[in-house]
């Protein structure tokens, strides 16, 4: 009587490196889902700091920061803090300082837009997944909150 040698067929590899497969194909679009989310956390988080900043300035010198559409932190766009005289560049030394530093968007290139006069303010940024605010897109933060509309509220 032939004695078998013990192991596994070709076809119970198969089924092991399908499974594995799938599995790890699983693993990496929650991990791209888990990224997003992270970067849309930070967004909002930043957005928040920067509101919350303007809102100080408005405390105090009872409007808003005057400024063109603007891209906080952009290298070149003389706008990576917020001090008594509006969005200036970073070696500006006026004072009091509101916000010492404008938080970097998480993504490179990305920076968020701001609008802004006396009366109001519009804060441009994006999401890539569904947030408390709605659907991914783009959204504008003013004094009142968040919405879609790019207006100086």
């Amino acid at each position: 009587m032939k004695r078998l040698k013990p192991g596994f067929s070709i076809l119970e590899l198969l089924i092991v490196l399908v499974v594995v497969g799938i599995l790890a194909a699983v693993a990496i679009y929650s991990l791209g889902i888990t990224r997003a989310s992270n970067r849309d956390a930070k967004r909002i988080s930043d957005v928040s700091v920067i509101h919350a900043s303007i809102t100080q300035y408005w405390l105090q010198q009872a409007s808003y920061p005057a400024a063109t559409p603007t891209d906080l932190g952009r290298p070149g766009a003389n706008a990576d803090k917020l001090t008594a005289s509006g969005f200036v560049g970073a070696d500006s030394t006026s004072a009091p300082v509101y916000l010492s530093q404008i938080p970097t968007a998480p993504n490179a290139g990305e920076y968020y837009r701001y609008h802004g006069s006396a009366s109001g303010y519009s804060l441009k940024f994006t999401t890539e997944r569904p947030t408390a605010y709605g659907v991914a897109g783009t959204y504008f933060m003013h004094a009142g909150g968040v919405d879609k509309d790019d207006a100086e509220k």
